[in-house]
């Protein structure tokens, strides 16, 4: 629907994958897989349409999927084809993880310290966790981050995972770049999560890295063409 990111039809291939990802220890770094409907399903978290869940739950499931795969952290890619579902999973030594307030620092990426976390919008999520991360106000000097779609409503905190890569850097594209396929949908700061990370694979990938997150955006020249930017990691 975004454009697949390196999605595998070979499902009895997958079957064979899955078996050794959870019987030996997790390779360093930044891990892809297409998770598959049962797996998501044993993981706590079933998704069947990635439209069909906002992306607090999506995140949530990726969490489940990779912990049962047995790495740290994790996010689906936002592509899907059939019941395959793209993820990546983040090994142990790149992550850090910390409750924050629900106000994120009252960052200005952050919509509303009333609205719902799944209402949130899934860039201007991702931008706030980044800005959390990457400025230093989470006390560690990680490159960029996400939040886990976790909110303990009593204490009002909720989950973010940092990122410290080994290669990163900032990248972006106008939202009229027919370069990437899953600008075609009229990507904008609203656009659904399916969306949001297509767009960041596609532009992160299409400069050599493994995946990014949204970091900003901004509107130039006469036409007010948006254009946002990701920070990439390897």
């Amino acid at each position: 629907m975004f454009g697949a990111v390196r999605i595998s039809q070979l499902v009895s291939a997958l079957a064979t994958a899955i078996v050794t990802l959870t019987a030996a220890p997790a390779f360093a770094g930044i891990v892809f897989f297409d998770t598959t409907a049962s797996m998501r399903s044993a993981a706590g978290y079933p998704i069947t349409n990635t439209m069909d869940v906002d992306w607090a739950y999506a995140n949530r499931s990726a969490e489940a999927v990779c912990a049962w795969a047995g790495y740290a952290r994790g996010v689906y890619t936002g592509a899907q084809l059939g019941e395959l579902m793209g993820i990546h999973c983040f090994t142990e030594d790149m992550v850090g993880w910390q409750d924050i307030p629900y106000d994120v620092g009252l960052s200005a990426w952050w919509e509303s310290t009333v609205t719902p976390i799944g209402a949130q919008k899934s860039f201007r999520a991702e931008a706030a966790a980044h800005e959390e991360c990457g400025t230093g106000t989470s006390g560690m000097p990680y490159d960029t981050g996400f939040l886990t779609g976790h909110h303990n409503s009593v204490t009002d905190n909720m989950g973010l995972v940092c990122i410290n890569a080994s290669n990163s850097q900032q990248k972006g594209a106008y939202t009229n770049d027919t370069t990437f396929p899953a600008m075609s949908t009229g990507f904008s700061l609203t656009s659904p999560w399916p969306a949001v990370r297509s767009v960041a694979n596609q532009v992160c990938q299409h400069h050599g890295f493994e995946t990014g997150f949204a970091r900003g955006a901004a509107t130039s020249g006469t036409a007010w063409v948006l254009y946002v930017w990701f920070t990439c990691i390897s």
